[in-house]
C-alpha cells in the first residue's frame, strides 16, 4: 500500500505473554489465559502497513491490563485492575500466597503499564493522526464476573462512551467520537459481517456502547484530543462458545483474513467520514 491512512490502530488486549517476573506466581492455565485474551486480534487487525501507527500490548490481559486505571481505588469490579486479581470468570489469577504486594504492583505498572501509555500519548500528540481505532474482541456470552453475566452479546459493537445511539449519556457528557461516526461504523460492520456464520449464539447484528462503553485509554484521550472509536468483535464469529476452561481454539487463518478485509472496509469508510 503506497499511502497510509492517517489513523492509529491500538490493541490493548492482543497479547498472550506472561511477564517473566510473574511466571512462577500465576495460577492460570494456558487455556484460561487464552479465554481471557482478545484472541487473534493481532492477526485480524493486522494493518501495520496501512496506518500511521499500530500498537499491540504483548502481555496477557488476564494478568496485566493497560486498559484499566493504575489507581486501584478506581476499579469498579473485584480484581479487575491494571494488575489482575481474578479473571472475568472469577478465577484467582495468582497462586495462594503469591499475589503481588503493593510494591510489586507499582513496579509492574512502572515497567509495563506506563510505557504503553507513554506510547499512546505520543500517538495522540501526532498531528497527522485523525482517528484512533481501539480494537478488541469479546466472548459470545458475558463472563460470570462481568457486568452482563451469561447474556448473549451482539456480533459486533462500536463504542464512543455514549448511549445506545452514540449520543452523550445524561450522566457523562463526554463522548470520544461524533455520534454519526459511531452509528455509521456500527451499521457498516453489521452489514459487512452479515454473511459470516455464527459459531455460537449471538444477539443483535451490531450495537453501540453495549456491552462496553470503552476502556481507560479512550476515557483518557478520546474526544478531547482525537476522535476515538472502539470495535468489539464477537468471538462467536471465529472461535465459538467460550468459558473459563474451554480448550484453546487454533486460528482459522482463512476466516481471520476474511474478517480482516471486511473490518478494514468499514474502517476506511469511517476514516473518510471523520
Amino acid at each position: 500500500m503506497s499511502q497510509k491512512l492517517p489513523i492509529a490502530i491500538i490493541l490493548p488486549h492482543g497479547g498472550l505473554n506472561l511477564p517473566p517476573e510473574l511466571t512462577p506466581c500465576v495460577a492460570l492455565t494456558p487455556a484460561q489465559i487464552f479465554n481471557e485474551a482478545d484472541a487473534y486480534v493481532d492477526e485480524i487487525f493486522a494493518y501495520q502497513d496501512r496506518v500511521l501507527h499500530w500498537l499491540n500490548f504483548p502481555f496477557a490481559r488476564g494478568i496485566l491490563d493497560v486498559n484499566r486505571p493504575d489507581d486501584a481505588s478506581m476499579h469498579h469490579r473485584l480484581g479487575d485492575g491494571a494488575v489482575k486479581g481474578q479473571t472475568s470468570y472469577g478465577v484467582p489469577v495468582f497462586r495462594e500466597g503469591l499475589a503481588p504486594n503493593v510494591e510489586t504492583v507499582n513496579r509492574l505498572i512502572a515497567a509495563y503499564w506506563r510505557p504503553w501509555h507513554e506510547k499512546l500519548a505520543a500517538i495522540v500528540a501526532d498531528t497527522a493522526v485523525k482517528l484512533v481505532v481501539d480494537c478488541h474482541s469479546m466472548a459470545a456470552t458475558g463472563p460470570a464476573a462481568y457486568d452482563d453475566p451469561y447474556a448473549l452479546r451482539p456480533r459486533v459493537s462500536v463504542s464512543n462512551l455514549g448511549n445506545a445511539q452514540g449520543e452523550p449519556r445524561e450522566n457523562w457528557a463526554h463522548i470520544s467520537a461524533p455520534p454519526q461516526a459511531a452509528r455509521f461504523l456500527g451499521q457498516r460492520l453489521g452489514e459487512l459481517l452479515a454473511d459470516v456464520p455464527d459459531l455460537a449464539a449471538t444477539s443483535a447484528p451490531y450495537a453501540l456502547n453495549q456491552p462496553y462503553l470503552g476502556g481507560w485509554g479512550m476515557r483518557l484521550y478520546g474526544g478531547s484530543y482525537k476522535p476515538w472509536l472502539m470495535i468489539e468483535l464477537n468471538r462467536a464469529l471465529y472461535i465459538g462458545p467460550q468459558s473459563s476452561d474451554s480448550p484453546i481454539v487454533p486460528p482459522d487463518h482463512a476466516l481471520l483474513t476474511r474478517l480482516r478485509e471486511r473490518l478494514w472496509q468499514a474502517i476506511e469508510e469511517v476514516a473518510e467520514l471523520v
